[in-house]
C-alpha cells in the first residue's frame, strides 16, 4: 500500500470527524448523540471500504484475466496461426532455433554434454525394447502405460531433432502407432488419458517433418477421439463423471488433465478444420478450467498435497505453460497466477539432508526436477535451477538455459520457512545449507482434508548427520480397498491413520484419532541466528482436547532439537508420543534416555518432562486395540519410539535430541 495516497486519505476522513464533531456541539442540546455515533461509523466504515475497493482495483490486467476472463477458441487459434504460421513445427516448448542453438552447445557447454550422453544412452537402449501394449495391471490404470509412452517419445523424438538419425523417428512412431491403436486411453482414469495425449501431441510436433500425411492423420484421429471428444464431454457436463471431478479439482488432477490436453491440442490445432474446432473447443475450456489449480498454489509458492504431487503437478505446468509461450506467444496471463513465481522455494525448502519432508502419499526421493529449470528461466530466479542441474532428465536439456550459473546454490537462503496457508501449514528450520550433517525439522499443521494427506497435524520429521532420524512412512498400496476414501476406510491403514505417524495418538480406539477434518493452527514461531521454534494449536485435532500445544525448536545453535507438548484435556486419558525410526534404538536403564544408531552414527533422545514418563519402542504396526488390515505395508526396518501416559488429563511431554 503507498503511504501517500493512504496518508491524504486518513487526513481528510480526520477533517471530516472534526466537522462531525463541531456538529455534535451544535446539536447536543437535541439529544440525538445515538444518532451521531451511527452516522460516524458509517462514515468510518465507507472509507476504508473506499480505499479498499481503490486498492484493490490496482490489480494488473493480468489478474483481473485470471479472475475473469478466458481467451475463446477463436482468439486461440488466431494466436497459433500469427505466431507459428504455416504449420511450422516444432513448437511445443522448443521451435527449431531452440533444437539448433541445443545442437550447438552439445560440446562446449558442460551440463549439455553430460545429459546428452544419457540421451543417447537411453535412446540407443530403447530401440530393442518391445512395444508397449495395452494392459492395465492392477485393473484400473494405464497410467504406467501412458508415461512409458510419453518417456519414449520424448527420448526418442529429441534423439532424432539432435541428431538427425531417422532411426530414433522409425522406433518413436512403432510406439505412437501403437498407442493409437489402443481401444481407449482409459478415460475412467483421466490422467492415463491426458498423459497419453501429451505424449503423442509431442511426438507429433518434435517428429513432424518425418510423419507421412497418412501418418499424422492416424495421431489426429487418435487424439480427437481417445482424448479430446472424451474430455470435451466432461467440460460440457454431458457424461458423469467417475472418479475424481477434474474438470473442477483444486488438485494435482486438474493441473495434469488440461496440462496434457493442451499440449496435445496445440500439437494438431491447425491441421484441418476438423482438427481447428475440436481443439480450439479443448484449448479454450483446459485453459478456463485449469485456473482452478494454478490458484491453489498458496502465494508463498506452498502447496497442499506434498513433495511428490508438487513435482508431478508443476512437470505439467512446465509442459503446457511452456508451450503455450512458444507456440502462441503468450500463456494469456496463467503464469502469473499467484504463488508460481514462488512454488520452486517450495522443493528447495521441503528437502533436508537425509531427504524430503515426504507428506502424505510422497517418497523422500525425488529424480526429477527438470521443471525448476524452465521455472527458474521464466521467473528469473537460478537459485530454483540448482537443485535440477544434478539430476537427469531428457527435458532438462529442452529447458536449460546457458545462463544458468554453477553457484546459483541455497546457501545465502533464510535457514527457515513458513508456508503459512491454514491448509498447507508447513514449516522447517534447519542449522546450515552447507553441512550435510546438518540438523534439519520438517513440522506439519495444515489439514487432514488434503488430497493424498495423512491424519497427521503436529508431525514432524528430523535429520541430523546426513540421516532421517524420524520418518514419515509415506504411501500405502493405491489399490488397498478404499484407499481413497477419506470418509472412514483410508483412516484405517497405520500408513495413513494417525497411529503411523510421529505425533500424538490419545485415546486410541477404532475410529479416526484424529479429526478427518480437522486443522492444525501455526500459533507462533521465531526464525534467529542461533535458534528457531514454531508452536502449532493441536487442539481442533482431537476430540478430547482442551488445550493441545506443539512447540518445535531448533536450540544450542540449532544443534539441538526439542518436542515440547503441553496437554490439557476434558477427561482423564491414555496419550502415545510417538517417533518412527530406521534406527537401531537402545534404551538406558531407567528408560529415561535412548541411544539411537545408523550405520556409525548416534543421536540421542531424553525424556526432560514428565517425571513419570518412560521411553519404550516397539515395531511400527497398529496398537492392540486398532483394527486389524490386511494387505497394509508391513513397515519392515522400521521402528517406533514411544511414551505412553495412561489416565492423564492434563501434561507436559518434553523430549530432546542431540549430538554428543
Amino acid at each position: 500500500m503507498e503511504m501517500r495516497p493512504f496518508i491524504c486519505k486518513w487526513l481528510s476522513y480526520l477533517n471530516l470527524m472534526e466537522k462531525i464533531t463541531g456538529e455534535v456541539e451544535k446539536l447536543k442540546k437535541k439529544n440525538i448523540y445515538l444518532f451521531l455515533i451511527l452516522f460516524s461509523a458509517v462514515v468510518i466504515a465507507f472509507f476504508f471500504y473506499h480505499y479498499n475497493k481503490k486498492d484493490g482495483e490496482k490489480q494488473s490486467n493480468t489478474e483481473k484475466q485470471l479472475s475473469s476472463n478466458y481467451p475463446s477458441s477463436k482468439e486461440i487459434l488466431d494466436d497459433l496461426k500469427k505466431n507459428s504460421p504455416d504449420k511450422i513445427h516444432p513448437r511445443l516448448m522448443a521451435k527449431s532455433t531452440d533444437f539448433q542453438n541445443i545442437k550447438g552447445s552439445l560440446n562446449s557447454d558442460i551440463y549439455l554434454k553430460k545429459w546428452y550422453g544419457q540421451l543417447s544412452k537411453s535412446a540407443e537402449n530403447l530401440l530393442s525394447k518391445p512395444t508397449v501394449k495395452y494392459e492395465k495391471n492392477d485393473g484400473k490404470r494405464l497410467l504406467p502405460i501412458s508415461r512409458t509412452v510419453l518417456n519414449r517419445t520424448v527420448v526418442l523424438s529429441m534423439m532424432y531433432r539432435l541428431s538427425g538419425n531417422r532411426k530414433y523417428a522409425e522406433r518413436a512412431w512403432t510406439e505412437l502407432k501403437a498407442a493409437a491403436y489402443f481401444p481407449d486411453w482409459n478415460p475412467s482414469h483421466f490422467l492415463d488419458t491426458a498423459e497419453m495425449a501429451n505424449a503423442v501431441g509431442i511426438g507429433y510436433d518434435w517428429l513432424y517433418d518425418y510423419l507421412s500425411p497418412e501418418q499424422k492423420e492416424i495421431l489426429q484421429r487418435a487424439l480427437i477421439h481417445k482424448a479430446f471428444y472424451p474430455a470435451l464431454e466432461v467440460y460440457h457436463h454431458s457424461k458423469s463423471i467417475s472418479g475424481v471431478p477434474w474438470n473442477t479439482a483444486f488438485n494435482n488432477w486438474n493441473t495434469i488433465v488440461n496440462g496434457g490436453l493442451i499440449t496435445s491440442a496445440l500439437a494438431i490445432a491447425d491441421e484441418s478444420p476438423l482438427t481447428e474446432k475440436v481443439s480450439g473447443e479443448v484449448l479454450k475450456n483446459a485453459i478456463k478450467s485449469v485456473q482452478h489449480s494454478l490458484n491453489f498454489y498458496s502465494k508463498d509458492g506452498g502447496f497442499a498435497e506434498g513433495p511428490d504431487y508438487w513435482v508431478y503437478a508443476t512437470k505439467y505446468v512446465a509442459f503446457f505453460l511452456s508451450s503455450l509461450d512458444s507456440s502462441l506467444g503468450t500463456d494469456y496471463g496463467l503464469s502469473q497466477s499467484p504463488g508460481l513465481s514462488q512454488t520452486g522455494y517450495y522443493y528447495i525448502y521441503m528437502n533436508g539432508p537425509g531427504g524430503l519432508f515426504n507428506l502424505g502419499d510422497s517418497s523422500n526421493r525425488i529424480n526429477d526436477l527438470s521443471q525448476l529449470l524452465w521455472f527458474s528461466d521464466k521467473y528469473h530466479n537460478e537459485k530454483f535451477a540448482y537443485p535440477a542441474l544434478k539430476l537427469y532428465n531428457p527435458m532438462n536439456i529442452i529447458w536449460y538455459k546457458k545462463t544458468i550459473k554453477n553457484n546459483t546454490d541455497s546457501s545465502d537462503l533464510p535457514l527457515d520457512k513458513l508456508f503459512r496457508r491454514k491448509d498447507i501449514g508447513i514449516v522447517t528450520m534447519r542449522s546450515s545449507w552447507d553441512d550435510l550433517g546438518a540438523m534439519f525439522i520438517g513440522v506439519h499443521a495444515g489439514s487432514n482434508k488434503a488430497n493424498h494427506g495423512d491424519l497427521d497435524i503436529g508431525t514432524f520429521v528430523l535429520d541430523a548427520l546426513g540421516e532421517r532420524w524420524a520418518e514419515d512412512l509415506g504411501a500405502d498400496n493405491y489399490n488397498l480397498t478404499g484407499y481413497f476414501d477419506t470418509k472412514k476406510k483410508r483412516w484405517t491403514y497405520y500408513r495413513k491413520s494417525t497411529e503411523g505417524q510421529n505425533t500424538l495418538v490419545i485415546n486410541p480406539s477404532t475410529q479416526p484419532n484424529q479429526k478427518v477434518n480437522a486443522s492444525g493452527k501455526i500459533e507462533h514461531f521465531i526464525f534467529k541466528s542461533n535458534k528457531a521454534s514454531v508452536t502449532v494449536d493441536l487442539t481442533n485435532a482431537y476430540m478430547d482436547a482442551e488445550s493441545i500445544e506443539r512447540k518445535i525448536s531448533l536450540v544450542r545453535n540449532r544443534k539441538k532439537a526439542i518436542v515440547e507438548d503441553h496437554i490439557k484435556l476434558m477427561k482423564d486419558s491414555d496419550i502415545y508420543w510417538s517417533m518412527h525410526t530406521r534406527a537401531n534404538i537402545f534404551l538406558s536403564a531407567n528408560k529415561k534416555s535412548a541411544v539411537l544408531t545408523r550405520d556409525d552414527k548416534v543421536l540421542f533422545a531424553k525424556i526432560i518432562s514428565p517425571s513419570e514418563a518412560n521411553f519404550s519402542h516397539t515395531d511400527a504396526k497398529p496398537l492392540e486395540i486398532s483394527d486389524e488390515i490386511k494387505n497394509q505395508n508391513n513397515n519392515q526396518g522400521i521402528r517406533k519410539l514411544m511414551i505412553n501416559l495412561q489416565h492423564v488429563k492434563s501434561t507436559k511431554i518434553i523430549v530432546e535430541f542431540f549430538i554428543e
